[in-house]
């Protein structure tokens, strides 16, 4: 069976995306970490999809989480991978899905956070 040209770029695009995939986290505190980096993403890149109070929202979400994570023993290292591994992520969902789709992505706060009031 022969894939017709003008699917043959996209489809290498994504098998080349897919054999990309960054590892699984392997604790709940990267996790916390990889929540946290995604959300501050999505509040500094797709702040005309949720608004600027959700962009606060979630910049405030992110910070707090990382201050959370930080006393839990993470170091700064370790945030700046997560937000290495949030932007591959950004990026594989931009290929896949678009704006609006990477965003939704983005767009959520992290595990266990409770907004203020």
């Amino acid at each position: 069976m022969s894939v017709p040209f003008r699917f043959a770029i996209p489809l290498a695009a994504m098998l080349a995306l897919a054999g990309c995939q960054t590892a699984a986290p392997e604790s709940p505190d990267q996790t916390m970490l990889d929540q946290a980096a995604r959300a501050e993403l999505g509040a500094a890149d797709c702040q005309s999809y949720g608004g600027l109070r959700a962009t606060r929202r979630l910049n405030d979400a992110a910070d707090a989480t990382f201050a959370k994570a930080l006393q839990a023993g993470a170091t700064e290292a370790d945030i700046e991978a997560a937000r290495l591994r949030a932007r591959q992520q950004a990026d594989q969902y931009q290929t896949l899905y678009g704006n609006r789709g990477a965003c939704d992505r983005l767009l959520q706060f992290p595990d266990g956070y409770t907004p203020p009031n």
